[in-house]
């Protein structure tokens, strides 16, 4: 029978409870029968799962799925921000000419616009929902990423993925319509007569059917697949395997988002380099200090992803090693302090710090395979 997955109650009043009480409310509860069930079922509760439960008529009774607890997803470990062009001096004509130009002829120009039109009002939804960017003077604060000819790049700190998913997941718990069921993983579409009529949900040993004419995949990346990821173990891909399950025609399976920096130490795990690193004034340099990017672009280290990741990969093997450097000594002590202090707590804790000096005299060591 289709079972009613849901929390028992939302977050109350000082309840101690925080995320870890509200991943063990989540429990099932009653029977959906033929008649009744959810109005939408959205599989995934990283930042798209979330902002879409938030964004459907507040009528609708909305069933939100998630394989680990609700604090645990990839959208929690980004670490750059989000672009939007909200700037003065900045316009979306000038954000979709800079995305159409680092797509290097393979973005669809119609998905580009209708993007960058509407990323300010989406920004503005964030920030009315608590969301805290990083401001200047009271201002939104923005720097540079990579292919960006503007600074429209909205960051909390380096936890930016962090600050937005903890924001949407408290509203989520405080809205009536929405449930939230932890730790069931998705196992197949319900199919009849050719529709979606739900979903089938593993939970311990059971697999249960919930029933809803609406199912919303939104289960993230799959770094997993590949042999460097900075992506979580969770990153499976599971909500592509559902849908070429249920028979979904798919495409453009190359475009994985990927990062060209990672740590790269003995012992280290592959953690995050941010591209914001080195949109704050950091720079590439091989084992002679030489801004090596730059013979691949005039853009140097913030060309398009592709190119930077090309580049990298092409210098270590003319060099012969495993590693190039990000130097951030042009980045004022004070500002990297601020700007990424999630990135130099791990790097420092596991000693994984070249230090040259002073604070800001530090390289650390990079490599080519990123987040794939």
């Amino acid at each position: 029978m289709p079972v009613d997955c849901s929390l028992q109650q939302k977050r109350s009043e000082n309840d101690g409870g925080g995320e870890r009480a509200a991943e063990d409310r989540a429990m099932e509860e009653g029977v959906v029968g033929e008649g009744g069930g959810w109005d939408a079922v959205i599989v995934g509760a990283g930042a798209a799962g979330l902002y879409t439960a938030l964004c459907l008529p507040a009528e609708w009774k909305v069933l939100l799925l998630t394989k680990e607890a609700l604090n645990l997803s990839a959208s929690g470990w980004a670490q750059g921000g989000i672009a939007a062009a909200i700037a003065p001096g900045d316009s979306s004509m000038l954000h979709v000419a800079d995305t159409l130009k680092a797509g290097a002829g393979l973005c669809e120009p119609q998905a580009v616009e209708f993007l960058v039109e509407h990323a300010p009002d989406c920004i503005a939804s964030l920030v009315e929902l608590g969301v805290a960017f990083d401001r200047i003077a009271g201002e939104l604060a923005m720097t540079r990423e990579a292919a960006h000819s503007r600074p429209r790049v909205l960051h909390a700190a380096d936890r930016t993925g962090k600050a937005v998913v903890t924001t949407l997941a408290e509203q989520a718990l405080q809205r009536p319509n929405i449930q939230v069921c932890s730790r069931a993983f998705v196992l197949r579409l319900w199919l009849e007569q050719g529709c979606c009529r739900g979903v089938g949900v593993m939970r311990g040993n059971a697999l249960d059917w919930v029933r809803s004419p609406r199912v919303i995949l939104a289960a993230g990346g799959g770094g997993q697949v590949f042999s460097h990821t900075t992506n979580p173990t969770l990153s499976t891909g599971d909500g592509v395997a559902l849908a070429h399950q249920a028979g979904a025609q798919l495409r453009d399976l190359e475009f994985f988002q990927f990062h060209p920096t990672a740590l790269m130490v003995p012992g280290a795990p592959c953690f995050l380099i941010s591209e914001a690193v080195r949109g704050e004034g950091a720079h590439l340099v091989d084992d002679a200090g030489d801004r090596f990017t730059l013979q691949y672009h005039p853009d140097g280290e913030l060309a398009p992803r592709d190119v930077v990741s090309r580049a990298i990969f092409q210098h270590l093997q003319k060099t012969g090693r495993d590693h190039v450097w990000l130097d951030l000594r042009p980045i004022p002590e004070a500002q990297v302090r601020y700007r990424f202090p999630n990135i130099i707590r791990v790097c420092q804790n596991g000693e994984w710090i070249c230090f040259l000096g002073l604070f800001p005299s530090l390289r650390l060591p990079t490599t080519g395979w990123g987040e794939w």
